[in-house]
């Protein structure tokens, strides 16, 4: 999935309005991504506990572990091995450094990182190359209710309608 040059992404002209999201496609897309993040996070604290252990948790091996039997109950269709990965990527962006650090995980983590707090289209794209987290992304636009989960952050009707197009174009990815 990736996001082209001639998307609403850079064709808009911006006139300054509010701080909330409005018209923007950027500040749509990221404010989208960290839904998902939160998403995954909600579930994957009430599926694990991992919230409760956190703490505890002292090798990566051990949160890898956990994420695996998250994907194990909560996305039985998962079409790839190696989700769990994605999943722990996405829910601990922020590395531990007293984990010895698996190498893939490292790179999934810093991706998921740049792409919800230094947002650009790039960044975006090179987190959806990976088909793993192209699945999930779908998965989450694809629960009931999604605009009440993201939560009412636009301005006006015609922001709420961008919001849709923009979840819209994304899930046809």
């Amino acid at each position: 999935m990736e996001l082209s040059e001639d998307s609403d992404f850079n064709s808009t002209k911006h006139v300054i309005k509010s701080k909330k999201f409005g018209d923007r496609p950027d500040v749509i897309y990221k404010t989208i991504l960290r839904s998902f993040k939160k998403f995954y996070l909600a579930e994957f604290n009430e599926s694990t506990g991992f919230k409760r252990k956190k703490r505890r948790i002292s090798h990566q091996s051990v949160l890898i572990e956990l994420a695996n039997e998250y994907v194990n109950e909560r996305i039985p269709e998962n079409p790839y091995e190696d989700l769990g990965l994605f999943i722990t990527a996405l829910v601990q962006s922020k590395q531990e450094t007293s984990f010895s650090v698996d190498p893939k995980l490292a790179q999934l983590s810093m991706t998921v990182k740049e792409v919800l707090y230094r947002f650009n289209k790039s960044k975006m794209n090179d987190l959806l190359a990976y088909p793993q987290f192209s699945f999930i992304l779908k998965r989450f636009l694809s629960i009931p209710n999604l605009l009440e989960f993201i939560g009412e952050k636009s301005s006006s009707p015609q922001s709420t309608q961008n919001l849709t197009a923009q979840i819209n174009f994304l899930a046809e990815k």
